[in-house]
């Protein structure tokens, strides 16, 4: 299947144990081979997605402390916060805590000296952001093999990956013609987009829609509203960023207030997109972790509707939240308007 494949074209690597030390080498996001102790007892994390997937394969409780962007689920609040993120880590307190694994984003999202000085201690650091499916798989099956819960750990990848196989399965044959034309307004801004560059252009491209910023400079390239209204999308997608609401999610009355603002900008009457009311607004935490692929079988929903039809997203989301993280979704809104306008 096309999630099984994922993991090796990730780089991430089957891992090996030395039965001496009890060592688990394991190839993280930045495809860096890093040796971690097998079923580390403290673990501090300051990826989000990362702290889901430990708290849904069952071991929270080797959780020590976590930065305060990692809110789902919100028991996860409850554990001692070591920094805004990773770029705002206290890592005195984490030689303090004395962890046997530390995972941190990709990048400079957590900066290198910081790393530096955990690994002087003898404390390892795996890099994973999980922008995509082709990541946040492979790092499920990592912690798999790291915390020994490689059943539960094959039966979410298998379980994630058959929605993503889905929308690929039925969008494979869809000809150019047939793709909508779309455009994506980036981390809470109607004039940063996403070229062919970013994360945000696969996601479009994966559910078969056409991204009017493909072939833009940079990887988050800035427009002119006008440029928008001469494209004419058929689409428009918000990323909605969390400084934009109060809660742990948006609230509807919020999600709603910002999907008219975008639909009363100077000009944008003109817009195909906003003419047939097809603009969505999305939380931004949808485009990581278990929610992911909820996020993808929207996109596809909302592009392609008519080979849609028997799946509802919104259930999807409640079934994991249900399953990993024993919560209910109800009250909780991430996107918005969730069903497609006639």
């Amino acid at each position: 299947m096309i999630f099984l494949a994922l993991a090796l074209l990730s780089g991430t690597s089957i891992s090996q144990v030395d039965d001496s030390d009890q060592l688990v080498s394991i190839t993280d996001e930045e495809e860096r081979a890093v040796a971690v102790p097998l079923s580390p007892e403290k673990i501090v994390c300051l990826t989000p997605a990362a702290a889901e997937v430990i708290y849904a394969l069952g071991e929270s409780h080797r959780l020590v402390a976590l930065s305060e962007d990692c809110t789902m689920p919100p028991a996860l609040t409850e554990k001692e916060s070591i920094g805004e993120s990773g770029r705002e880590a206290d890592v005195e307190r984490i030689l303090e805590l004395d962890p046997d694994l530390v995972i941190a984003k990709t990048g400079s999202l957590f900066p290198e000296d910081y790393e530096e000085q955990l690994t002087s201690y003898g404390i390892p650091v795996l890099r994973y952001r999980v922008l995509h499916i082709d990541s946040l798989v492979p790092m499920i099956e990592d912690f798999g093999i790291v915390l020994e819960r490689q059943e539960e750990a094959s039966e979410m990848s298998e379980y994630i990956g058959g929605y993503y196989d889905l929308v690929l399965n039925r969008t494979a044959g869809i000809q150019e013609i047939e793709r909508p034309r779309v455009y994506f307004m980036s981390m809470g801004h109607f004039d940063w987009t996403a070229s062919s560059a970013s994360t945000g252009h696969e996601r479009i491209v994966e559910a078969d829609g056409d991204n009017i910023a493909e072939d833009l400079e940079g990887k988050v390239p800035h427009v002119d509203m006008e440029w928008v209204i001469e494209q004419n999308p058929e689409i428009i997608v918000y990323s909605m960023p969390t400084s934009q609401y109060e809660g742990a999610t948006p609230t509807l009355e919020e999600m709603g207030q910002k999907r008219d603002e975008i639909m009363s900008l100077p000009g944008f009457d003109q817009i195909d997109a906003v003419k047939a009311g097809n603009v969505y607004v999305v939380d931004i935490n949808m485009a990581s972790g278990l929610a992911e692929v909820v996020n993808m079988l929207y996109y596809a929903q909302w592009f392609h509707s008519d080979l849609f039809e028997d799946v509802d997203p919104r259930a999807v989301h409640e079934e994991i939240y249900e399953k990993y993280f024993h919560m209910d979704i109800e009250g909780i809104c991430q996107v918005y308007p969730e069903i497609v306008e006639a």
